[in-house]
């Protein structure tokens, strides 16, 4: 019988926002229950979310591929992946990592600025998690890790194949992201509103 994720929130950085970083631990089982209803299914791999400052983004999303991959230390320390180009636009960014570990790297600035998307986030994240158990998404992961670092190049067709797969992954998260925190939106409108009702039936009855 499948056992449960097993998921561990770390907080990385002395700076590191503790409020963040508590807000995402509190957060975390909401969003993986909406997504495990979404799907059906519980991913079985161990989750760990690292909330950390966005410079140690690229090299900490480098260390887990690279490890995952079978790519040296010393190459990939000297290495960067593509989809990290720009970790301050980056609200959190999901990658493979060893012992069939899959890793979720939180940006703490941004969420510090913007907590209500916390929620979203994580929404998003835990999506990425259920696409990166799916068959063959490790594999093409570790081929793109291993392209990138240069120590086993595709071939131009076969690099756009893997990179137009991983793009459709985006999008697929961005639609179930929206379909769920929509979702969520709508249940919270109807029971504020079935709550207001119940106030005022209740106010009116005690008047009469």
């Amino acid at each position: 019988m499948p056992q449960p994720t097993q998921i561990t929130v770390i907080r990385h950085g002395l700076f590191t926002s503790r409020r963040v970083t508590a807000d995402v631990n509190d957060t975390v089982p909401t969003a993986q229950r909406l997504v495990k209803e979404h799907f059906g299914r519980r991913p079985l791999s161990a989750v760990e979310l690292v909330v950390t400052a966005p410079r140690t983004i690229p090299r900490f999303a480098a260390m887990a591929q690279g490890a995952a991959a079978g790519i040296p230390e010393e190459v990939y320390a000297e290495k960067l992946l593509s989809f990290t180009a720009k970790p301050n636009d980056l609200y959190s960014v999901t990658v493979i990592a060893p012992k069939n570990t899959i890793r979720v790297l939180i940006n703490a600035k941004r969420l510090r600025r913007r907590p209500r998307e916390i929620g979203a986030t994580l929404v998003w994240a835990f999506v990425e998690v259920d696409q990166l158990c799916r068959k063959g998404s490790l594999e093409r992961r570790i081929a793109l890790t291993r392209h990138e670092m240069g120590t086993h190049v595709l071939s131009k067709g076969k690099a756009r194949s893997l990179y137009r797969a991983e793009a459709e992954m985006e999008a697929e998260a961005e639609k179930v992201t929206g379909q769920i925190v929509g979702k969520v939106i709508r249940q919270n409108r109807q029971a504020e509103a079935a709550a207001a009702r119940e106030e005022a039936a209740t106010a009116q009855n005690a008047a009469a």
